[in-house]
This record gives C-alpha cells, sequence and structure tokens, in this order.
C-alpha cells in the first residue's frame, strides 16, 4: 500500500510538472568496478568537480572544484598530469572578477565557447545561480578577464530552501548549439532537463523545462560525445548513455546503454565525467581518482 501511495503522489506531482517522466527499464547487473587510472594533484584540484575534453586542444580535459575554491579551471591530461610549458607547469586559468559560490559542471562547443555552471545548490537556498562564458583559453594563459555572466533562477521554485530539495544542479551540456541543464535531486531518483537560453541583450537567461527522466541516482555530470550522438549521463551509483535525436530534445527515450557503478570506497564521489574519445569515458571522482570505462562495458537497455 506505502509504494501505490508513493508512486501516486510522484505521479501528482509529475502531472503538475506538465513535463513527460521518462522511465527506462534497466536489468540487474554486476556494478562495473572502477579502478584509478591515475591521480589528480589534490593540493591544486582540492575537488574535481567536472570534466569535459576540450574539442580545439586534444588530449586536454578541462575541470574545476566546487564551493570554497578559486574562480579558477584547469587543464589536465588524461593521466591526471598537467601541460608542460617553458614557463613550468601549466596549473590553472583564474577568471578575474569572478565568484565560486558553487561552480559545479563545465561545457563549452566547437566554435570555442565555453562555459562554467555556477549552479551547486545543495540544500535549494540559492534565489540567483550563474553561468560564465568565454572563449576557451589556449595553453599558457592564466587568467581571464574577458567573460560575460548569465543570472538566472529556477522559475518553478518559490520556496527558498525548497523543502523537496530539487533544484540543486552538476550537469550542464551543450548541443546543437543550445545549453542544457540536469538537475540533481536529493529526496527522489529523478533528474529534470532544463534548456538554457542567453539573451542578446542583458544578463538574465531564460530557462525552459524540457522533461524529466528517473536516473535511479542523484545526477553529478553529463557529456556530449565528440561526434555528438551520444549523451553521457553520470550519478554517483551509475552511468547511462543515450544515442541522441536526429532534431528535436527527446534526450531519454532512444537507443540507450545503462550499468551501475562501484567506485572504490574512499572514492564514491564520483562528479566527473568527458568523453576519452568515441567510446570511452573519463570520470573524475572529488577525492583526486580518474577512472576510464569504455561504453561496451554498459549493457543495453528498454
Amino acid at each position: 500500500m506505502r509504494s501505490v501511495c508513493c508512486a501516486l503522489i510522484l505521479f501528482g506531482h509529475l502531472v503538475a510538472q506538465g513535463v513527460p517522466l521518462i522511465e527506462r527499464t534497466v536489468a540487474e547487473t554486476p556494478p562495473i568496478s572502477l579502478k584509478s587510472v591515475a591521480k589528480l594533484n589534490v593540493a591544486t584540484i582540492p575537488e574535481c568537480s567536472a570534466l569535459w575534453a576540450s574539442p580545439s586542444q586534444p588530449g586536454l580535459f578541462w575541470t574545476l572544484s566546487d564551493s570554497g575554491a578559486k574562480p579558477r579551471i584547469s587543464a589536465i591530461h588524461a593521466d591526471g598530469t598537467f601541460v608542460k610549458t617553458a614557463q613550468g607547469l601549466w596549473t590553472g586559468v583564474d577568471l578575474k572578477g569572478a565568484t565560486n559560490a558553487d561552480w559545479e559542471a563545465l561545457t563549452g562547443d566547437a566554435s570555442g565557447r565555453m562555459i562554467v555552471a555556477d549552479v551547486g545548490n545543495n540544500v535549494s537556498r540559492r534565489k540567483e545561480l550563474a553561468l560564465y562564458v568565454f572563449q576557451e583559453p589556449k595553453v599558457g594563459t592564466t587568467e581571464i578577464t574577458d567573460f560575460k555572466k548569465y543570472v538566472f533562477g529556477w522559475p518553478d521554485q518559490t520556496a527558498f530552501p525548497d523543502p523537496e530539495l530539487a533544484h540543486d544542479c552538476e550537469a550542464i551540456f551543450s548541443f546543437q548549439g543550445k545549453i542544457y541543464l540536469l538537475t540533481k535531486h536529493r529526496r527522489d531518483t529523478l533528474t529534470e532537463l532544463w534548456r538554457v537560453e542567453l539573451p542578446a541583450t542583458g544578463t538574465r537567461a531564460v530557462l525552459t523545462k524540457i522533461s524529466q527522466f528517473n536516473a535511479h541516482g542523484m545526477v553529478t555530470d553529463a557529456s556530449l560525445s565528440p561526434d555528438g550522438r551520444r549523451l553521457a549521463v553520470l550519478t554517483y551509483r551509475m552511468l547511462w548513455v543515450f544515442e541522441m535525436p536526429a532534431q528535436g530534445e527527446d534526450f531519454f527515450s532512444g537507443r540507450a546503454w545503462a550499468a551501475p557503478l562501484s567506485p572504490p570506497l574512499f572514492s564514491w564521489q564520483v562528479e566527473g565525467c568527458a568523453w576519452f574519445d568515441d567510446q570511452t569515458l573519463l570520470l573524475g571522482s572529488e577525492q583526486g581518482d580518474l577512472f576510464k570505462i569504455s561504453q561496451v562495458e554498459l549493457t543495453e537497455i528498454k
């Protein structure tokens, strides 16, 4: 009876949201045991909270640390090392004048645009979140001053803090020139897909809710493959890969693969996800471990 009541409450919530909920059936399979393939320098990158593969600088992966850290992004190799330059190791690029309230995600596109998402909202108290948009730095750059800051709030949030804790976010990706966010919920296993539109003038971004998906956990990152054909969605204990549609925004209903994950006990906060190549993903934990996982290790789902 309790499960029926919970289902009815959830159904009522979804109807009120006015967007479709996508559910996928995942077979019971043993979790993939993640083995560390590299270590990050945690003194320079205290908490790897995101990963993004540079499309213009092959072999570079951008990362950042979240709340309390400097407003800085760092480029690493897949083995966790920094880039060597004539001036020494290239350990980071500061966004001069920016604030790291809770940086949790980053993305970009082949045009050279890069986006840092200040969207962390652990207990759903924040009324204003931000996106920093700028040109992807080249090797050796140490500071960025030319960026645009866009602000927004969740259109459906009316209480601060939100008692449902459904307005946190740690995942952003860009697809066909558009920007998308995936929320991180703390009282259910759903994630909401939002499209972000940046204004031609002004600094207030506009958000539109597209759909909801049962991610079977809290979403911590998302990444589009280099060829633009697959979207990876990461939770602490699950990895999903979706074949992207030729058009439209129905990202979760097509061909898909998934697998449960078993990270090391002391490296459990897996919050970074980037494509190493078109078949392999690089994952990162806040504790500084990097992991590799091939799509062929995942199971195709219904």
